[in-house]
């Protein structure tokens, strides 16, 4: 009889196993829009024997139904890791990419005017002061466009380290997130525990969440996990733990430095930085991951100037015997070349530890690159129309203490003066810096050729040093302002109050003169529009990269993620399959339940 009646559990194992797996198959089907839900997949598992007795041919066992072993979460391991990986770089490339079209509007390469055209108009105003130096209308035009000109540069220069400092906000929200994401997954992994700490219910809604949250993590920075025993997973950013099963090691911003205030990620234990950008992210390595790095090695940590582009030293010429009159001169220029040949030796090997400081900590830096390139061309035109309008020369004089020094003073004898009565001047540049004039007067004692000495007032040219505001740099440039209210001052006329059409001409030739290369790297020498156009071209070269590669890696996370849907994604069709044999289970359980029932009635009401 207890035989008989112990059927009756085989009925309700079969009834409770299928309404458990009718409710998975409902819970899949509720949710296969849902974003982030893995399938979940029901296994039945055999529940127990009862041995009735063992025979000459085995063992007779009766079956008492059936249980639910797992409701197990559909999820391939491997391709969540290389979805997460893929998706990293994706974002790192799509970030830079983002910030060169971002710089590209800012010159207006996109638009109808863009910079070079204000190039082209301080030339062609320059040719059109050529033809008549001493016409005030000519001369109001050339002043006039470069005003717009500066005014243009100072203005990208603006737009560039304005960029640098938004991008200030996006590093610190993307901080944040971090810390939330590592606070959700902290709080899931406990809730995980809790859920299947007795070994009878799967916490898979909780798992899905968490993987979500993951994903998102992996395209903020880069990351690498483990999965415990008891469920929890141990999170690492960077090669240091974010998320442990005690606590969360969150992360916070500081200030690059007490001049600068671009902010840096750093943990808020030890304050040490996140990132070790001294090697610079590549594939090679594969440390190209996350668009916070992106963000970074896009916008760099200082604003970059001219300076900090180096330039290769120019090799002397060695003399020929040919170009010299007699041996005498010939040896004397030879002792100059050899002096001026370790010198140049000297410079050079200094040009090279600047290069690749400058490969380390400035090109990788997209924007901070752009700005010290772009104003090493601005620098450059500047000083060389100044140059033009106000040279320079070298003197010997004499110092307080005996001892000799050279300094740089106005070429009074090639300077140019202004036009018409009271305006006879020299040494009015066409674009000065906001708070430093090009020359101060001073009284000096002068060595003479014959070793004689005698007192001179020359004007003393304030040299470029290293203070910012001693450069001709963006951000410090302005046109004078008393060329602006009086255009005869512009130094192109000579005592005779005649046109000075060398100087004029000089002006114009400067555009075709050799400039410098764009960067260290480079071998060609470009003049100004050269220039100007390779150093878009470069920009705009690695913006087509940075997409390029952000497509390809965009194609290979989508082709991962529908790998990924064909196991965690739920099929509406399969699910409707598993709906009806669930069903049919759960009638045919009923049915047996049934005739069970009426077996045990019979036999009460027969045998009493």
């Amino acid at each position: 009889m207890s035989g008989t009646m112990g059927n009756f559990w085989v009925g309700v194992s079969g009834l409770q196993s299928s309404q458990y797996a009718l409710n998975a198959t409902a819970h899949n089907i509720t949710n296969s829009g849902t974003k982030g839900y893995s399938r979940q997949q029901v296994l039945l598992a055999d529940l127990s024997y009862h041995n009735l007795g063992d025979t000459a041919v085995g063992r007779n066992q009766a079956g008492l139904g059936t249980s639910i072993a797992d409701v197990r979460l559909i999820r391939d391991t491997f391709v969540d890791r290389a979805y997460r990986k893929e998706l990293g770089r994706e974002q790192f490339y799509q970030t830079k990419y983002d910030v060169v079209a971002e710089v590209q509007n800012y010159f207006g390469e996109l638009e109808g005017s863009d910079f070079r055209t204000y190039m082209q108009n301080l030339w062609t105003s320059a040719q059109e002061l050529q033809k008549e130096s001493n016409s005030i209308v000519t001369r109001s035009s050339f002043i006039a466009q470069a005003v717009t000109f500066v005014e243009q540069s100072n203005e990208i220069y603006n737009q560039l380290t304005t960029y640098q400092k938004n991008l200030n906000k996006e590093i610190e929200d993307q901080v944040n997130r971090i810390n939330e994401l590592a606070d959700i997954i902290y709080d899931l992994n406990h809730k995980v525990t809790m859920v299947e700490a007795s070994n009878i219910e799967s916490a898979n809604d909780y798992r899905d969440q968490r993987d979500a949250a993951l994903d998102e993590l992996s395209g903020i920075i880069s990351i690498s996990y483990k999965e415990n025993a008891d469920g929890q997973v141990d999170v690492y950013a960077e090669h240091r733990t974010l998320v442990s099963m005690s606590r969360v090691y969150r992360m916070d911003v500081k200030a690059v430095s007490e001049s600068c205030d671009y902010y840096m990620p750093i943990w808020t234990d030890d304050q040490a930085n996140v990132f070790n950008l001294h090697n610079v992210p590549n594939a090679q390595a594969k440390t190209d991951t996350g668009s916070l790095k992106g963000i970074i090695m896009s916008r760099g940590d200082w604003i970059a100037n001219y300076t900090d582009v180096p330039v290769a030293p120019e090799a002397p010429v060695r003399p020929v015997r040919s170009d010299y009159a007699t041996d005498a001169e010939y040896n004397t220029a030879v002792t100059q070349y050899n002096e001026d040949y370790t010198q140049y030796q000297t410079d050079y090997e200094q040009f090279v530890k600047d290069r690749e400081y400058y490969n380390t900590y400035l090109e990788p830096y997209t924007v901070n690159n752009i700005i010290a390139q772009f104003d090493q061309l601005i620098h450059g035109i500047v000083t060389k129309m100044n140059d033009i309008l106000c040279p320079n020369k070298e003197i010997t004089i004499v110092n307080d203490d005996g001892t000799t020094s050279t300094i740089q003073v106005l070429d009074e004898e090639k300077a140019g003066y202004g036009m018409g009565e009271e305006n006879e001047v020299q040494g009015k540049e066409l674009i000065k810096r906001r708070t430093i004039d090009r020359y101060t007067e001073q009284t000096v004692t002068v060595q003479n050729e014959d070793g004689t000495t005698s007192q001179m007032t020359v004007q003393v040219y304030n040299a470029e040093g290293d203070e910012p505001l001693t450069l001709y740099t963006l951000g410090n440039l302005e046109v004078n302002d008393e060329l602006i209210k009086n255009p005869s001052l512009l130094p192109l006329t000579n005592e005779q109050n005649e046109e000075l059409q060398e100087v004029a001409d000089r002006l114009i030739h400067m555009w075709e003169d050799d400039f410098t290369t764009l960067g260290p790297n480079s071998l060609v020498v470009n003049n100004y529009m050269g220039y100007y156009k390779e150093f878009v071209a470069d920009f705009a070269n690695k913006g087509y990269t940075y997409e390029g590669i952000a497509e390809t890696q965009a194609q290979s996370v989508q082709e991962l993620e529908n790998q990924r849907q064909t196991v965690v994604g739920v099929s509406t069709d399969e699910e409707l399959s598993n709906l009806i044999k669930f069903q049919q289970g759960y009638n045919a359980s009923s049915r047996y339940f049934t005739v069970v029932s009426e077996m045990v009635e019979h036999l009460i009401s027969k045998l009493g």
